[in-house]
């Protein structure tokens, strides 16, 4: 009867081992992702100035983090922009002509930073401006920034220089 117990006592113990560690592996996995499946949030306007809602959606939004050996942009806008609209959708479509695995974004509603690593980029990086949208290259070096709206072509060609090194 003993051995009985002690036999179901490890084969607890072994399932609680393997749980953990599958636990602890899937939470490490997501919690690197960058914000993934970017697109513009229904309604968003580009003619007037209409808040519904921060104008880009997606998962892990809330993920700030610079990742060391990674090339980054990081877009700053708010909430009923038509300015932050309009970058928003050629940001959008840089999202879908990169491959994420060579640029990392992060998208931060300076009026509604989700956590401490949006803030610290917001006191790092923006200056005041929206929109504005700054490239880190793989050291995390500022490459590149741009206040205002500026054309897709010419973020991409800086997005080319850095991604892909």
């Amino acid at each position: 009867m003993l051995t009985s117990v002690t036999s179901m006592f490890r084969r607890f113990i072994a399932r609680a081992v393997l749980c953990s560690t599958l636990c602890a592996t899937t939470l490490s996995i997501t919690a690197g992702l960058a914000a993934d499946d970017l697109k513009l949030r229904f309604g968003v306007s580009f003619t007037q100035d209409l808040d519904n809602g921060f104008p880009i959606v997606g998962t892990n939004m809330d993920d700030c983090k610079i990742q060391p050996g990674l090339a980054c942009i990081i877009f700053f806008g708010a909430s009923g922009d038509l300015n932050t609209n309009r970058q928003a959708k050629r940001l959008v479509d840089l999202y879908r002509k990169i491959n994420a695995k060579e640029l990392k974004f992060i998208v931060v509603d300076v009026d509604h930073a989700p956590n401490d690593d949006a803030k610290n980029l917001v006191r790092t990086y923006y200056k005041g401006y929206i929109p504005s949208e700054v490239l880190l290259d793989k050291k995390g070096k500022v490459v590149w920034n741009h206040d205002g709206e500026v054309e897709l072509s010419v973020i991409k060609s800086q997005v080319d220089k850095v991604a892909g090194e």
